[in-house]
């Protein structure tokens, strides 16, 4: 008797983790506006820089080891690549870039997503050294949107 409510535990945990997943696919090219930069210096997060829009490919084929997941493009530059992961209803956006000092940073994007599509509101933070280097309010277009 353990074997058919151990599968039916199972059939019923795999539905529940598709039904989180979504359906709508990812893939296509995002806008997404920047505003409200902030950036860290030894007083703390001080204002810096003009408004800045960036254009991010996604390509969802679930290689990164969940149901919406994959390869992740910006502004078409090979060299700034990355993955993205749809997660519950959140979207995680990482790309690797290269610092202002020319280290290796990374650019990270976040927003709620559900459906194939991605929520106008998130946020974004660049990393670079370990260190949070700039911070925005990050507003998602519409996929085809750039």
């Amino acid at each position: 008797m353990r074997t058919p409510i151990a599968a039916a535990a199972m059939s019923l945990a795999l539905a529940a983790g598709s039904a989180m997943a979504g359906s709508g696919s990812y893939s296509g090219n995002w806008q997404v506006k920047l505003t409200h930069d902030v950036y860290v210096n030894n007083t703390g997060y001080n204002g810096h820089g003009a408004n800045r829009t960036y254009c991010i490919t996604l390509t969802d084929d679930g290689t990164v080891g969940w149901p919406h997941s994959g390869y992740a493009v910006l502004d078409n530059n090979p060299n700034n690549n990355g993955q993205f992961s749809v997660i519950g209803d959140t979207i995680l956006i990482y790309l690797d870039t290269t610092g202002s000092g020319e280290e290796p940073a990374s650019l990270v994007f976040t927003a709620a997503a559900k459906d194939g599509n991605i929520a106008k509101k998130g946020a974004y933070d660049e990393i670079q050294g370990g260190t949070s280097y700039d911070a925005d309010d990050a507003t998602f277009g519409t996929n085809g949107s750039c």
